[in-house]
């Protein structure tokens, strides 16, 4: 081992599920809740056994690219889950 982390490959249905997610909480919310919304795009996910750091590390990556407002926090999970479109 050299030190470097693996890359992770996303296929294009898990790639296209976080742009969507991200889009629709910058949208309905203007804000992205990374730790939640990572969570719900795992759980949808669940077959291409991606680690939930992983999607969250590329959540985060296409938030901050994106210019969007971001925070960490699971405990606003019953926050976005009365509100299902952001997450489906």
């Amino acid at each position: 081992m050299n030190g470097e982390a693996m890359k992770t490959t996303f296929s294009n249905r898990l790639n296209e599920d976080i742009v969507r997610t991200l889009e629709f909480a910058i949208r309905d919310f203007g804000i992205a809740n990374i730790s939640v919304l990572a969570e719900q795009i795992r759980k949808r996910n669940e077959v291409e056994n991606v680690a939930l750091e992983d999607i969250v590390e590329k959540l985060a990556e296409r938030a901050i690219l994106r210019g969007a407002a971001i925070e960490f926090d699971s405990a606003s999970l019953e926050y976005y889950e009365d509100r299902p479109r952001a997450l489906s």
